[in-house]
């Protein structure tokens, strides 16, 4: 497992939390009225990496995910969630690709009903590469850690329901090695 990321992430989120916890509303995970929002976006991804001229290329595909999150306070919090990236065509085969993820969220509201924010942390991808036996490509499965960050931005309909706008990159690990996988996102939240 490659942890050399997880340091900084786990240093920024105890720095960022330490700062957090100075102001009075601070709210903790494990407390009951912490996750506060659930939704689902589906937009299209793009596989960031080689392709070769004598094969179909199609790095683009429809992608889709489903995330929940809740806020330690205005401005800082955290989401969870699963991406399936879809496939790409390269190589005489295809490469599909899937997350789930663990991000800190810090977000500043910028009226009453717009907001934007950016996120960082983790995810755990599963990825699967094939090819044609002419390409001489690395395939197989992997599942390994690797690293997301992002950023978006929402609109409040009603107070329970906001339009959100996403962009994520995700450094997944692919046979062969890490390769960037984007994705542009929207989709509905549902606060509660």
């Amino acid at each position: 497992m490659k942890t050399r990321f997880l340091v900084p992430v786990v240093a920024a989120t105890f720095l960022a939390s330490g700062a957090a916890m100075a102001q009075s509303n601070w709210q903790n995970p494990w407390d009951s009225n912490f996750w506060g929002y659930v939704g689902a976006n589906a937009g299209q991804s793009k596989f960031r990496g080689a392709c070769s001229s004598l094969f179909d290329c199609d790095r683009k595909d429809s992608a889709g995910k489903v995330y929940f999150g809740g806020n330690f306070n205005n401005l800082l919090g955290l989401e969870l969630g699963y991406t399936d990236f879809g496939r790409m065509r390269s190589f005489g085969g295809d490469t599909e690709a899937k997350a789930t993820n663990i991000s800190v969220t810090a977000g500043v509201p910028i009226g009453d009903r717009f907001s934007v924010f950016a996120k960082g942390g983790a995810a755990y991808g599963r990825t699967d590469v094939s090819a044609s036996p002419t390409a001489f490509v690395s395939t197989g499965r992997t599942s390994e850690w690797g690293t997301t960050w992002g950023a978006g931005a929402a609109f409040n309909i009603t107070r329970s329901i906001a339009a959100r706008v996403d962009w994520d990159r995700y450094k997944l690990d692919f046979a062969g090695g890490d390769r960037d996988v984007d994705m542009l996102s929207a989709g509905l939240q549902l606060r509660f």
